[in-house]
């Protein structure tokens, strides 16, 4: 019998944990997921999802009676979210699904924790365990393909992708997080393949959320492969799926010890075209501010050579920005086969890194005290002025630049 030392998770023992567990005594209640199957793992555990063996109006009735508030958050579907001490807690009914359309589904719900399992997308995601740490699995999979680390879908594989088309990128996502070197199942890679229409009928914030966390994985390359090979990347990311390009940035992440970062490694997948990249934005529904990263890198005119100067350096990031700058040095020192010049590259991410960007001394109000009319004549005045500090590398000061201003005039 597989069991958690639940002496080795303080969340399965806490407060909330013994307080919801006595609301649901005679094993009502279970944890499900994510929390299993990363506690056996021994991967970290963030959210500690519930199931429980009540319909929501018990569930509710049940919270009351324990004097536990609650809130309706996803009753409709099922889920019930308890607060303790501030706290969320979902807890979700064991459930069947009666009819799917792809993304949503119509539930009746069930006592049977087997027919539960049988709803949920992967083996090893259809693990339960209560409070004790006793490990339940329904499926009679989860547990052998946990401890392989092969992603398998429970029951038929094309019946799980059909029923939702989400479950496609899903599974790509905890193949780059947990996949390990296993051999994918083949039928699971099949439904895939030939389920992947299905994905263009899914919101673009769900879409960009699972590549995302995708590519936040340590190593998402072999993922990545595998979706190019089958079909499914360029589907997703039509202008982003040189996955070559991933793979150069991380052996540089590697060597120099760079955290993950999905944007850039977009970046390192994409062609630096702005019109595509601006495609990708919008399809995509990105944030502002992830747009506005990816805009100004795809967009950038700044000419950027291993032959500047420090000073040039220093000019190339006040007029590009410090970020739009690191993103291009440290794509260029991962795609750079010299490893001397990558060094090199990686020297100007570093400055960029560090660099604080020095503030223009002059204003509008300072050359109006020296008689300057506002307009396009002050605008001119201000730029050349600007360009001239800049050239100082930033050394000049405003009484230098001021002075500067009279010659203009001349």
């Amino acid at each position: 019998m597989t069991e958690l030392n639940s002496e080795k998770f303080p969340w399965m023992q806490d407060r909330a944990m013994t307080a919801l567990f006595k609301a649901f005594p005679n094993d009502r209640l279970r944890f499900v997921g994510g929390c299993v199957r990363n506690a056996l793992w021994g991967e970290p555990v963030t959210d500690t999802d519930l199931a429980v063996a009540l319909k929501p109006k018990e569930v509710m009735a049940a919270l009351t009676e324990a004097g536990i508030r609650y809130i309706k958050t996803g009753v409709a579907h099922g889920t019930v979210t308890a607060i303790f001490q501030g706290k969320p807690y979902e807890i979700t009914s064991l459930r069947r699904d009666i009819e799917t359309d792809g993304r949503h589904a119509v539930v009746t719900y069930t006592e049977d924790w087997a027919e539960d399992a049988q709803r949920r997308d992967l083996t090893f995601n259809a693990l339960y365990a209560n409070q004790e740490g006793q490990v339940f699995d329904p499926t009679g999979q989860g547990l052998e393909d946990l401890n392989a680390r092969r992603l398998r879908f429970v029951g038929d594989a094309s019946s799980r992708v059909k029923e939702d088309y989400l479950r496609i990128l899903r599974f790509f996502r905890f193949l780059a997080w947990y996949g390990g070197d296993s051999k994918v199942d083949a039928a699971s890679l099949k439904a895939c393949r030939e389920n992947r229409s299905g994905i263009k009928g899914l919101s673009a914030e769900r879409v960009w959320s699972e590549i995302k966390k995708l590519l936040l994985a340590r190593d998402p390359s072999r993922a990545l492969h595998i979706m190019l090979t089958n079909e499914i990347l360029e589907l997703i990311l039509p202008e982003a799926n040189n996955v070559d390009g991933v793979d150069r940035l991380l052996k540089l992440e590697e060597r120099e010890g760079l955290d993950p970062d999905p944007l850039l490694r977009l970046m390192a997948m994409s062609a630096r075209e702005p019109l595509q990249i601006a495609l990708l934005c919008k399809r995509l529904k990105m944030s502002g501010a992830e747009t506005k990263r990816l805009r100004n890198w795809a967009e950038d005119s700044e000419p950027l050579s291993l032959d500047l100067s420090e000073r040039g350096q220093q000019a190339a990031l006040y007029n590009s920005g410090k970020q739009t700058v690191l993103d291009r040095t440290r794509l260029r020192a991962a795609g750079e086969r010299d490893p001397i010049k990558s060094a090199h590259w990686m020297s100007f991410a570093n400055l960029a890194e560090a660099w604080d960007r020095p503030e223009f001394p002059l204003s509008g109000k300072d050359l109006k005290a020296a008689g300057v009319e506002p307009g396009p004549k002050m605008g001119k005045a201000l730029q050349a002025l600007e360009a001239l500090w800049i050239r100082s590398g930033f050394t000049a000061e405003k009484e230098k630049l001021l002075t500067a201003l009279k010659l203009l005039g001349k």
